[in-house]
């Protein structure tokens, strides 16, 4: 493999993904997004501004590329946001998937192509049927779970007709530094360095603390997924994931615990989504067996590196996202 493509370069994944492609292959490593710049901060990669659903556009990108493998991240990420605005989510879930995909198949581009999709797919499962194998049916229970099936079953749908190697991964929840807030921790961890700097009320505002969630440190899915694309088999899926569920009150608890300042907790109907899922927790054996992944970096290790980022950004050291 000499050159690499990844999707939605500009995004959190992304840019932990670039680095550890750069520090890790010697693949040459371009990426495409919508922001002017890519996320990664390391030299080395190259970068395209490029929106996935203008079929012509990503045309030009792959024949002036031409990558031997693409990391395709590029996505409406966000469960909460499916609910505010499904079609803009089937739209570049979708749409700009199948733009990818056939763009590759009618230049004739022999490309390993891995899909980044999501634990959201399994959906509502009874905890006696934990933790959920690749083998679980899926019950999405959202607009986004649904855009991530169907990314999938396209993906898929490649390899059987055309032989493809076509990978997909399941990430379950997916946290660390430079998430957006979002997301749950980084709601958190952003809410704390906010209250410990004075700039807000000292109350974290939070949604539903019941909830149990398969938290894995981005670091280490990023590592997964190089390993995916060096070792994984064509038409194979992988849960990415930690096998621990831990409680999202639990999770508070350990940030608030990060923190000397006195701060108080209040509900927020707000934050609460329809259907939301009660636990989750996947079976990462495939992934082990088949790559000799593991996790590396505790959950306390994940929520002080996310904490101390936005402690950062509040600081004024990089410009705080509303």
């Amino acid at each position: 493999m000499e050159s690499v493509l990844i999707t939605g370069a500009d995004g959190f994944i992304a840019s932990h993904l670039a680095g550890e492609l750069l520090r890790r292959t010697d693949w040459r490593v371009r990426g495409i997004g919508l922001k002017p710049g890519p996320s990664c901060t390391e030299d080395g990669l190259e970068y395209r501004v490029a929106d996935l659903t203008d079929y012509e556009l990503v045309m030009d990108v792959l024949d002036t590329w031409r990558p031997d493998a693409v990391f395709h991240l590029a996505a409406q990420p966000s469960v909460h946001l499916s609910w505010e605005d499904p079609w803009t989510t089937y739209r570049v879930n979708l749409l700009g998937q199948v733009n990818l995909m056939e763009g590759l198949r009618r230049l004739g581009l022999d490309a390993s192509v891995h899909i980044a999709c999501s634990s959201e797919e399994y959906g509502k499962v009874p905890p006696d049927r934990m933790p959920l194998d690749e083998g679980a049916p899926f019950n999405p229970c959202s607009h986004y779970a649904v855009s991530k099936v169907a990314q999938e079953t396209l993906g898929l749908m490649y390899f059987q007709a055309f032989g493809w190697r076509v990978l997909v991964t399941r990430g379950f929840n997916q946290v660390g530094p430079g998430q957006s807030s979002d997301f749950v921790v980084s709601s958190f961890a952003r809410q704390v360095a906010l209250i410990e700097a004075g700039r807000c009320e000292p109350v974290l505002k939070v949604g539903n603390l019941e909830a149990r969630r398969d938290f894995t440190d981005v670091r280490d899915t990023v590592r997964a997924y190089r390993m995916v694309m060096e070792k994984g088999s064509a038409g194979g899926t992988y849960n990415v994931c930690s096998g621990t569920a831990y409680p999202v009150s639990e999770v508070l608890e350990i940030l608030l615990s990060l923190s000397e300042a006195a701060i108080g907790v209040e509900r927020d109907p707000e934050r609460q989504r329809p259907s939301d899922i009660p636990v989750m927790v996947g079976d990462n054996t495939r992934l082990r067996e088949e790559t000799g992944w593991e996790p590396l970096i505790s959950l306390e290790q994940t929520l002080r590196d996310t904490l101390d980022h936005w402690r950062r950004e509040v600081s004024g050291e990089v410009e705080v996202e509303n």
